[in-house]
């Protein structure tokens, strides 16, 4: 694996030395220059089959055999052979993968390097127990974390990547608890050092975790500022919002681009879902009622600065050809920092025009999804669109109807919307063709 992500970049140079003289040359045009040179640079391996899954489960056993070895042995062995042990395994370790990149096992070598990041945990506890050090397990994880960034940078290893923002974020989760930070911010630099080998590597699995790893920031960082800063239930779910926002233009931008377009189409989807629940949770008549959940206009200031980067990336999207997904979703982050401007006591009128516009907007999603050719995006429409539309029914007549004929009413609702819906669901997905969605060659990917 990491082989082929070296001779992929090597084969990306070489054309674009190549490219060039061959346009020249008449072999070739322009514009078919161009698309071999972006489906080179977008080529990435194949998905790693049954060697790397035993490779895989294989590390995790020498390692709990390592773990089991030592505890056994440990009340025999001197200071010094626990050391030599300790270092004589990471050591044999690396010169293993090492071994293994040389004769072509690059599947094997992920494999050792993942076992050595996971020793270097083990050897960080066991020189603590050593020299009795004390007890500080968020500094032992960031150690640990710190570790495994240098030996992602090191070989590069995608693997030891993964294991390293894993690693990052269960310091986080140790850490901002009793920090008195409302937002830990020495989180963001440990978890940015990740990134530069992994857009450079075309690391799409490691992507993927930095992307949940970062989901998993905010949403704790959401919760933190909802119970020890003051801020409200509303006021926590308008900057998520502003958020998911701004990152669902950053993704679209990042999408325009034939080289980025791999890590832009995640990011939006992550933000679009972010984007669904948090506009769907402030449309809940619950919160509305609840002054004291509303939220107050000064912490809705706070949404300000990343509604404008959503904002300005919308803006990017658009004149680029790639649609209306990220103004749309700029366009409901507004509103809802609108709505805490309200007076309390027009918050009826306020709460039905939040629900026409969620309507709205989820009516919107559905058909540019379907403009765009994303499955992911016709989907999450129907089904948010679907849930609404429920909601609405039990936040409407749960008072008003007799309960017999409440509950067969609404059966009779969620058997007709569930027939309609997949049925137009399937009629949707199923003209897309091979799209983005489902694959490459879609018009998502020629509109972005």
């Amino acid at each position: 694996m990491l082989r082929h992500y070296h001779a992929n970049r090597s084969y990306v140079e070489r054309l674009r030395g190549d490219l060039p003289r061959w346009v020249e040359r008449g072999w070739i045009r322009t514009e078919d220059a161009e698309s071999l040179l972006a489906d080179a640079a977008a080529a990435r391996p194949r998905p790693p089959g049954l060697s790397s899954l035993l490779a895989l489960l294989g590390t995790v056993l020498v390692a709990v055999g390592a773990l089991l070895f030592l505890a056994a042995n440990w009340q025999g062995l001197g200071r010094v052979s626990k050391l030599a042990v300790l270092f004589g395994s990471l050591w044999g370790v690396h010169a293993a993968a090492w071994a293994s990149l040389r004769t072509g096992m690059e599947r094997f070598a992920e494999a050792l390097l993942l076992l050595g990041v996971l020793l270097f945990g083990a050897g960080i506890m066991l020189v603590g127990q050593i020299y009795h050090l004390p007890a500080d397990p968020p500094a032992g994880v960031l150690i640990w974390a710190l570790g495994a960034v240098l030996a992602a940078w090191a070989w590069p290893s995608e693997w030891a990547a993964c294991a390293a923002l894993a690693l990052v974020t269960a310091w986080f989760s140790l850490a901002a608890p009793d920090s008195p930070l409302p937002v830990y911010l020495p989180f963001l630099p440990v978890w940015a050092a990740m990134l530069p080998p992994i857009l450079r590597m075309r690391w799409i699995m490691a992507y993927h975790v930095a992307l949940a790893s970062l989901a998993w920031f905010i949403l704790v960082t959401l919760a933190s500022l909802f119970s020890t800063a003051g801020a409200a239930e509303g006021d926590v779910l308008r900057l998520g919002s502003a958020i998911a926002a701004a990152l669902l233009a950053v993704g679209g931008v990042l999408a325009g681009s034939p080289w980025s377009a791999a890590f832009g189409t995640p990011l939006e989807r992550l933000a679009l879902l972010g984007l669904v629940a948090g506009a769907s949770l402030l449309a809940l008549p619950a919160l509305q009622t609840d002054l004291s959940a509303i939220g107050e206009p000064a912490w809705a200031g706070l949404a300000l600065p990343p509604l404008l980067v959503a904002a300005a990336g919308a803006a990017v999207v658009w004149r680029r050809g790639g649609g209306l997904l990220a103004g749309g979703a700029a366009a409901v982050v507004a509103v809802l920092l609108a709505d805490a401007l309200v007076p309390p006591e027009s918050h009826g009128v306020s709460l039905i025009l939040l629900n026409l516009v969620l309507v709205g907007a989820l009516i919107g999603m559905i058909a540019e999804g379907y403009r765009r050719e994303d499955r992911f995006t016709v989907n999450l429409g129907f089904l948010a669109f679907a849930l609404t539309l429920l909601r609405l029914y039990f936040d409407t007549f749960w008072l008003l109807l007799d309960r017999a004929l409440f509950f067969v009413l609404g059966g009779l609702l969620v058997m007709a919307l569930g027939w309609l819906f997949e049925r137009k669901r399937r009629l949707l997905v199923g003209s897309l063709g091979d799209g983005p969605g489902g694959g490459p060659g879609g018009k998502r990917s020629a509109a972005a």
